[in-house]
């Protein structure tokens, strides 16, 4: 497995240009970190966890599994049951004939049976702890898209409201300029237009953020995002094993101790009877008093034995079967996660890159705009270039933070 060093991928160059817009990138989620400056995604993920419906059984489904258990260790496989008998002749010859009978009868392990189902009780808790890292690692993976998703909204909407404001000021120093005779009504409009568009930018990125947040709200019943994402993963913070691994490996283990149970019942249990009996010949004649032992051993069919094992044998094969294709499937997601965080890091520098440019050119082109060295459409496409090469860059810090949370799922990781 190849050993990742924890690192931050959201620091830019120590330029005052970038070192501005790292201020603009973390005010998506500032109000959040003043609120719930102690929430973390761990505690997110918790929380959707304690919401699902499998947390709230997982108790009573222990307890089934402690009970499976127990049965498995108990003296008889069965519960005993208990017999009573009267014979008489009152309603033919009514010679006082009378004979009563009670029983109990309890049945009986056959060799290997025992050991067969406590086994196969072990491999059924195995499999019930295993399912349960399994959905707590579904639901990880549902917490980390749906933040996500929020903080791409966030950003999109601080951008569109920082958009929004230039605009608005570039609006009011043409408008003084226009009625000043210094432009001309075309750049006004021109202006107006730019203003407008950003009214609706900011209006769509504002329901966006709205439906992030009811999303993540509904799936954690959290009402506030947690303070940052998570970091690059360590070698010695990976599971031993991955957890959609390991339920298939119980599966298996299950198919196998139940292909041995099978096997080893290969007919009903035995039962011991014990009865008390209690009877006379003729009236007037004493009772007798005797105690009969009986032995009930059912045999052994192929009608009852070979449905069984064939389907316990069709479980197993299926279960190693989807072993292997889990393994290869984990296996290609950990190693696309990986080339999706390398290309992140790649994509931010050149985004970075991209943002510094076109950062430059709109200060020069505003400049020049303000000594009226140059006309409106241009100092407004400058004005576009540097907003696209922002969200861009914004975006790829983004980016690369999912990525991080995207290979740290695909490793089995749970916050």
């Amino acid at each position: 497995m190849r050993r990742f060093i924890s690192s931050s991928i959201s620091s830019l160059p120590c330029k005052l240009a970038v070192a501005a817009l790292v201020g603009g990138a973390i005010a998506a989620h500032a109000s959040n970190a003043a609120h719930a400056a102690s929430l973390t995604l761990k505690e997110a993920v918790e929380a959707a966890w304690s919401r699902q419906p499998e947390a709230r059984a997982l108790h009573a489904r222990r307890d089934e599994a402690a009970a499976r258990r127990d049965a498995a260790s108990s003296l008889f496989p069965g519960a005993p049951s208990i017999g009573l008998s009267q014979r008489t002749d009152r309603f033919n010859q009514n010679r006082g004939e009378r004979e009563t009978e009670a029983e109990i009868a309890v049945p009986l392990w056959m060799p290997g049976t025992r050991s067969a189902a406590r086994r196969l009780a072990e491999a059924e808790t195995g499999q019930l702890d295993a399912g349960t890292l399994a959905s707590r690692l579904k639901i990880a993976g549902e917490v980390r898209e749906a933040y996500w998703q929020a903080r791409f909204a966030q950003n999109d909407r601080d951008l569109a409201l920082r958009k929004l404001r230039e605009a608005s000021l570039l609006l009011e120093d043409v408008e003084r300029r226009f009625n000043a005779g210094d432009l001309a009504r075309a750049d006004f409009n021109q202006a107006r237009v730019a203003e407008r568009l950003a009214q609706a930018l900011k209006a769509e990125a504002e329901m966006r953020v709205l439906r992030s947040q009811k999303l993540f709200a509904a799936l954690t019943g959290l009402s506030q995002l947690p303070e940052a994402g998570e970091p690059l993963p360590d070698a010695r913070q990976l599971p031993a094993i991955h957890p959609l691994l390991a339920i298939s490996n119980t599966a298996v283990d299950v198919g196998q101790a139940r292909l041995a149970q099978a096997s080893a019942e290969r007919r009903d249990p035995p039962e011991l009877a014990v009865g008390f009996v209690r009877e006379r010949a003729a009236a007037g004649d004493a009772y007798d008093n005797s105690v009969r032992l009986a032995v009930r051993i059912p045999l052994s069919t192929q009608s009852r034995n070979a449905p069984r094992i064939t389907a316990a044998n069709a479980e197993l094969i299926e279960a190693e079967a989807s072993l292997l294709l889990e393994r290869e499937r984990i296996q290609a997601e950990a190693e696309t996660a990986r080339a999706e965080f390398e290309q992140a890091k790649a994509v931010q520098a050149l985004a970075e890159e991209r943002y510094r440019l076109a950062s430059d050119t709109q200060e020069l082109y505003a400049k020049a705009f303000r000594l009226g060295e140059l006309d409106l459409p241009t100092r407004l496409r400058s004005e576009n270039d540097r907003y696209e090469a922002e969200q861009a860059l914004t975006r790829a810090q983004l980016e690369a933070g999912r990525a991080i949370s995207r290979l740290n799922q695909a490793l089995g990781l749970i916050p």
